[in-house]
């Protein structure tokens, strides 16, 4: 607007002054004019209107003086508030207390010297209370700020290390490592007796007044790396006793298995000398003993070959044979299993049965293990197994329609001495190795096996062995040998 141009250079120019000048100047401007407009009245002859004139300039002066005086008395209240909050003085009141623009002003600093004043006491019980040690660092390395916790952690005072380079605390080439901004970094920390001990430290950065600082958090790590050394002495402790316990487990193999093999053949040695004498009952009790014996030797078998695994002692034996006088056998092992609970066995080939280069022994468990579990958990149903080729694997499918299983049973199939659930194992019985196995051996043989199942639909088991040519496995063995060898 033209009259804010018009006055733009006066008020530039009244702000160059302080108030009682400003109001000197303007008084001056006002009573002056008057004044010689009074001068001029009285030279005419015109008493009353010279009267007048001077008496609205002494008015005007008078009104000019209180203002200025007023303006003046409450700057110097607020200058006199402004300087006892830079002195660190808390709550300072209000002043002026009037509701002019500088008793807003006012109100407004006492406010925020509240907030300033409670912040800050915020921060100095943070720095002084911390359970951790915090310093502040400048741009030239010294150490500016050391709380109690630092103290303690060090043996230095704050006296004692304010001034000093960080290289004091931390051996050189790590002192520098608090200008890598980071969170947790391990680093050694050295004490006022020059012991040292690790410390987890987190830094970052911060610019005041062009200057740049560095916040250093540091924790003492002596007892987390205390513990963590006791852990894992304990895990290599443990594991050396696990090792030590499948050690001998399959050491002891041919001792374990020797007695009950004794066992098992002396009571069919007795069962056909009972059946010659026509002593039925004494037949009966040697069946028992016999079938006692099978089943003790099948779960010992099962607890040796899974040690024998964990030892690294398992070895496979590879040769070519013929799917066909395999399977017959195992049928013959699963018919009578299958019979028990009155339920059908079925088997079933897509295409010729083909020869294998394999383990026939541990082909056999596998299968015998998948369709006993079958047998065992199926109920009034139908056990079938299908073999089928493709053009570089054999697949094997066991399928029931016994309980079946939920998705939180699957997620736990296959670890070892573990069933379903523990209502499954006081059911069914078992030791819970035969998948465990299972896998194992799958897995040594290059092949895989999966699992599908539905709760009270019934379970499919797929395992997927690989047509391998001799040379391939032998191959296999050789690397896996040289792996085993570096460790």
């Amino acid at each position: 607007m033209p009259h804010r141009s018009l006055l733009s250079p006066i008020v530039a120019l009244l702000n160059r002054w302080a108030y009682p000048r400003r109001f000197a100047v303007a008084g001056r401007l006002i009573t002056l004019p008057l004044a010689a407009l009074a001068a001029l009245l009285l030279w005419d002859g015109r008493l009353l209107e010279a009267a007048i004139i001077l008496g609205i300039s002494l008015i005007a002066t008078m009104i000019l003086a209180a203002l200025g005086s007023s303006v003046r008395g409450e700057a110097d209240e607020l200058l006199s508030m402004i300087g006892r909050i830079a002195a660190g003085e808390h709550r300072v009141p209000p002043s002026p207390a009037s509701d002019s623009e500088l008793g807003v002003i006012a109100h407004s600093l006492s406010d925020l010297s509240a907030e300033w004043a409670l912040s800050g006491l915020y921060r100095e019980a943070i720095v002084e209370y911390a359970v951790d040690g915090i310093m502040i660092i400048d741009e030239r390395d010294t150490i500016t700020t050391f709380n109690p916790a630092a103290e303690h952690m060090f043996g230095y005072t704050a006296a004692e290390i304010v001034g000093q380079p960080i290289s004091r605390l931390v051996p050189d080439p790590l002192h520098r490592q608090y200008k890598l901004i980071s969170i947790g970094n391990e680093i050694i920390g050295r004490r006022k007796d020059n012991s040292v001990f690790p410390m987890d430290l987190t830094s970052g950065q911060l610019v005041l007044e062009s200057r740049r600082l560095y916040v250093v958090i540091l924790r003492d790590a002596t007892r987390r790396k205390q513990a963590e050394e006791e852990l894992q002495r304990a895990r290599d402790a443990a594991e050396a006793a696990s090792r030590a316990k499948s050690t001998f487990l399959a050491n002891m193999s041919h001792e374990l298995r020797t007695p009950l093999n004794a066992i098992i053949g002396y009571s069919e040695l007795l069962i056909e000398d009972a059946a010659d004498v026509e002593r039925e009952s004494l037949e009966s009790d040697l069946r028992r003993i016999h079938r006692a014996g099978a089943n003790l030797l099948s779960m010992i078998s099962d607890i040796l070959d899974i040690s024998k695994i964990e030892a690294g002692k398992m070895d496979l034996r590879y040769e070519n044979f013929a799917l066909a006088p395999m399977l017959s056998d195992v049928e013959l092992t699963v018919a009578p299993l299958a019979a028990q609970n009155n339920n059908r066995f079925e088997i079933g080939y897509a295409g010729e049965p083909a020869t294998l280069f394999a383990d026939p022994m541990r082909v056999r468990q596998i299968l015998v293990n998948l369709l006993g579990n079958a047998c065992k958990f199926t109920e009034r149903g139908t056990i079938s197994l299908r073999i089928q080729q493709s053009a570089d694997s054999i697949i094997f499918e066991v399928a029931d329609t016994g309980i079946g299983m939920t998705p939180e049973q699957l997620a736990r199939l296959f670890q070892p001495f573990t069933q379903a659930d523990d209502s499954t194992t006081r059911k069914y019985g078992g030791t819970g190795l035969g998948l465990a196995l299972t896998r194992h051996f799958c897995q040594m043989m290059g092949g895989t096996v999966d699992v599908a199942s539905t709760p009270d639909r019934g379970s499919t088991f797929t395992v997927c062995l690989p047509l391998r040519a001799p040379e391939e496995v032998v191959a296999e063995e050789v690397d896996r040998d040289a792996v085993e060898g570096r460790r």
